[in-house]
C-alpha cells in the first residue's frame, strides 16, 4: 500500500523556489503566443434543449507582453480554463469570459488570450425515406481571440458528401447507348416494354459512373456581435451539395440517394463554388475559407478545389 503523503503547509508552499519570479530571461524578448496545447476538457453542449456534456481538446495560450519576466505560471491557465468550462454552458459567451479570466491570471504580463477547441458534434439523422435514424459525428474546431478587449472567433467544420463525376456519367450513358445499338443492330421502332425488358438487364448497363466519399471543410470568422448555429450552418450546406452520407439505410433510401447522386452530378469546382455563393451572401463573416476533397475512386489521388472570401470587392 502506498504510503500518504502528508499536504504541505501554506508555510511550506510559499517557500517553495518559483523560477517565474525570482529569475529574468537571458534573452529580453515579448513572445505572442505562450500556453498549453491538447489539453482534454469536457464540455456542455446545448442540443435540442439539453446539454450533452462532450470531451473535446483544447489549446490555451496569452501573450507575454512583459519582456522582462522569464515566463508564466501554466497552472493558471489550465485551472481556469477547466472550472470555468466545468461551470458554464459551452457557448460564445461562454467562450469570451474565459479569454477574459484567462487575461487577468497574468495582469502584469498580458493584455491577449486564446482558446481553440476542438471536439466532434454528434447529431441523430434521419433516413431518406425509411423510418429510421442513426447518428453522424462532425468536427468542429472554435477558434477564439481576446484582443483589446474585442473577441473575435472562427468556426471549422467539415461535411462529408458523395460525388459523381460529370464526365464518367456522360461516358457511361455513351456505353450503355453502344450496348442498346449492339444489341439491336436491325430494329428501327421498339415498343416501350422492349425498352423496359432492355434496361431491366444487368448485362445492358455496361458502365456506372464513378463515386466517392467527399469533404468539404468551411472555416467562418465573425466578430463577438453576432452568434453563429453551428447546426445551422452543417445544414445549410448539406442541402445545398445535396447528396450528404447517410447512416442506416433500407433499399428505398438507396435507390433516393442513387436518384441524388443522378441529379446532383459534380465536380470538386460545382462544389465549391455552390458553397462560396451561400457563404458570400452572408453579410456577418468578416472572413471564410473553404476546402474540398473528392477522394477519388478513379484515381489514387484527390480532386481539390479552395477558396476564400474576396475582400476587396
Amino acid at each position: 500500500m502506498a504510503k500518504k503523503i502528508k499536504a504541505m503547509t501554506t508555510q511550506e508552499k510559499q517557500s517553495l523556489p518559483d523560477i517565474t519570479l525570482e529569475s529574468s530571461p537571458t534573452i529580453i524578448k515579448t513572445i505572442d503566443k505562450v500556453g498549453m496545447t491538447n489539453i482534454t476538457c469536457p464540455i456542455q453542449i446545448k442540443h435540442n434543449n439539453t446539454q450533452q456534456l462532450t470531451p473535446a481538446k483544447i489549446n490555451i495560450f496569452i501573450n507575454l507582453d512583459n519582456p522582462s519576466i522569464k515566463g508564466i505560471h501554466m497552472s493558471r491557465l489550465y485551472t481556469t480554463t477547466i472550472n470555468h468550462f466545468e461551470n458554464n454552458p459551452f457557448n460564445q459567451v461562454s467562450i469570451k469570459n474565459c479569454l477574459e479570466k484567462l487575461i487577468k491570471t497574468h495582469p502584469d504580463c498580458t493584455n491577449k488570450a486564446y482558446l481553440e477547441i476542438n471536439y466532434d458534434y454528434i447529431i441523430k439523422q434521419s433516413s431518406l425515406s425509411s423510418n429510421l435514424s442513426g447518428y453522424r459525428s462532425y468536427p468542429i474546431s472554435i477558434s477564439a481571440e481576446n484582443n483589446n478587449n474585442t473577441t473575435t472567433y472562427t468556426t471549422q467544420f467539415t461535411i462529408t458528401y458523395s460525388s459523381t463525376c460529370p464526365c464518367s456519367a456522360a461516358l457511361s450513358r455513351q456505353a450503355i447507348q453502344e450496348k442498346f445499338e449492339e444489341d439491336h443492330p436491325y430494329e428501327n421502332s421498339f415498343s416501350k416494354e422492349t425498352i423496359l425488358e432492355w434496361i431491366s438487364k444487368e448485362s445492358s448497363i455496361t458502365a456506372t459512373p464513378h463515386a466517392q466519399r467527399s469533404y468539404a471543410k468551411i472555416s467562418i470568422s465573425h466578430s463577438e456581435n453576432h452568434n453563429i448555429d453551428i447546426l445551422e450552418y452543417i445544414n445549410q450546406a448539406e442541402s445545398l451539395l445535396e447528396t450528404a452520407v447517410q447512416t442506416v439505410v433500407k433499399r428505398e433510401d438507396e435507390k433516393l440517394f442513387a436518384i441524388k447522386n443522378a441529379t446532383h452530378l459534380m465536380f470538386c469546382e460545382d462544389a465549391i463554388r455552390k458553397l462560396d455563393q451561400w457563404l458570400e451572401s452572408i453579410e456577418i463573416l468578416t472572413d471564410y475559407s473553404i476546402t474540398v476533397n473528392h477522394h477519388e475512386s478513379l484515381h489514387p489521388h484527390n480532386a481539390t478545389a479552395s477558396t476564400r472570401k474576396k475582400l476587396n470587392k
